[in-house]
């Protein structure tokens, strides 16, 4: 078996198929977690003995004709907002250091039902809403580089795939928290369509926005992860797919406004520079005051769940959490009832303006990795943050309920970078397609 027990899913369940034993697969993991894991700090919670007895009953029922899939025996991680019957669920604070699971979530019951095997709990910014040094369980460590950081909030999610601890890994994703962390180390990182994943059993941060998503190592992969954590399969739901011989792909520098880094930019020409691919520009109106009010409906929906439980411990959560919210409670119920209908304004505007389109190109983030110390990214030889970016580069995905993939771009000589190819509402499986077409994985 190779250093890293975990190459794609895809290929994974083809050696599992062929007598690979989930049980070795699983151990390979596990040691793996022991010896990097110190450093990288991607985990927080593992249990080693129901990992594998879960690898265990699987290689069974596999030897005994019941396989149940690609998934079956694979090995998952699951960001720590996320419930697991009997397990912790700690969103990453002390605030709810002594919650217990009573149940599964169930978008994990359903990638449970396919076989998956999940092996632990991992690190987040603290409450989805902290800094990327969480105070009680640190810093997580980028694999590629460790002296850069992963982005978040799913940090140790995405780590966790990167450093070989496991296939694939769930995050959430609310103003790009999936796709932030697949960015840095080049992965591809799934934000679905608002509602297609039941986030039953997750921990709400702002339910509007909220999404549950995966961190894989290919399109396929987070195609077969998001059709069993859905309980279905993605099947045809728009313009865009892998039979096509033209594609027409939406640019709109208006929709971030920001600067990107000449890498960036350059992989992203080299993405669409393909013979069935043609780009239109489209604008994008009243940027400004679409940005703020992401923030203010982030704010105010994380201020209207977490203000009770934190005003009476403030001293389980960290500064930076208290400080966020600070911001949301100074929010008031009109103000957010604007930003709804700021939202509600723009989402019909660029919806219209994405029906001709079978998907919209945008950079995930301004440049590659963050640094671990300050989290900042080099920008065109500038230090801009990494973090503050994504209500320009990311969070318009959630307030528009579009489903939006990060997908890894290479650099000679350099870390990835990453660009996210979006499409209309509902039309995940499209998106797949067309991403899957672009990128041959």
């Amino acid at each position: 078996m190779k250093t890293d027990p975990c190459g794609s899913i895809e290929a994974l369940g083809e050696e599992i198929a062929s007598g690979l034993s989930p049980v070795r697969i699983v151990e390979a993991c596990l040691e793996r977690i022991h010896t990097l894991n110190g450093e990288i700090r991607a985990m927080i919670f593992v249990s080693e003995a129901e990992a594998l007895d879960a690898a265990l009953q699987a290689e069974r029922e596999i030897r005994s004709g019941r396989r149940r899939g690609s998934l079956h025996g694979v090995p998952i991680a699951i960001k720590d907002i996320v419930d697991v019957k009997n397990w912790p669920t700690t969103g990453g604070s002390r605030l709810f250091s002594n919650q217990v699971a009573q149940d599964t979530a169930a978008s994990i019951a359903n990638l449970q039902a396919a076989g998956a095997i999940i092996i632990g709990k991992t690190n987040l910014h603290e409450l989805c809403a902290g800094g990327h040094d969480n105070p009680w369980f640190g810093k997580v460590v980028n694999p590629l580089d460790g002296s850069r950081g992963t982005g978040g909030t799913s940090s140790g999610s995405a780590a966790a795939v990167a450093a070989g601890f496991c296939a694939a890994a769930i995050g959430t994703d609310t103003g790009g928290s999936n796709r932030s962390p697949a960015a840095a180390t080049g992965l591809f990182g799934f934000k679905p369509s608002n509602g297609l994943i039941d986030t039953n059993g997750v921990l709400g941060i702002a339910p509007s926005l909220d999404c549950v998503g995966v961190l894989a190592r290919s399109t396929r992969d987070v195609r077969l992860v998001t059709a069993a954590m859905a309980g279905k399969p993605l099947g045809a739901q728009g313009r865009a797919s892998a039979s096509r011989t033209g594609l027409t792909i939406g640019i709109c520098p208006e929709l971030t406004g920001a600067p990107v880094d000449g890498a960036v930019e350059t992989a992203l020409a080299a993405l669409l520079d393909q013979p069935m691919v043609r780009t239109v520009e489209i604008a994008f109106d009243g940027r400004e005051e679409f940005v703020s009010a992401g923030r203010t409906i982030l704010q105010y929906e994380f201020a209207q769940i977490y203000r009770k439980p934190i005003e009476e411990n403030p001293d389980l959560v960290g500064d930076a959490v208290r400080a966020f919210l600070r911001e949301g409670t100074g929010i008031g119920g009109d103000a957010y009832d604007r930003a709804i209908a700021i939202r509600a304004e723009a989402r019909a505007r660029f919806m219209a303006r994405m029906a001709d389109l079978d998907a919209l190109a945008v950079p995930t983030a301004p440049g590659a990795a963050p640094r671990l110390s300050d989290e900042l990214t080099q920008v065109n030889g500038e230090l801009v943050p990494w973090g503050m970016a994504g209500g320009r580069f990311r969070r318009w995905a959630n307030m528009l309920g579009m489903p939006a993939l990060a997908i890894p771009l290479d650099v000679p000589g350099g870390l990835p970078v990453s660009v996210q190819l979006a499409a209309l509402p509902g039309r995940d499986a499209a998106l797949l397609d067309l991403a899957e077409t672009l990128t041959g994985s």
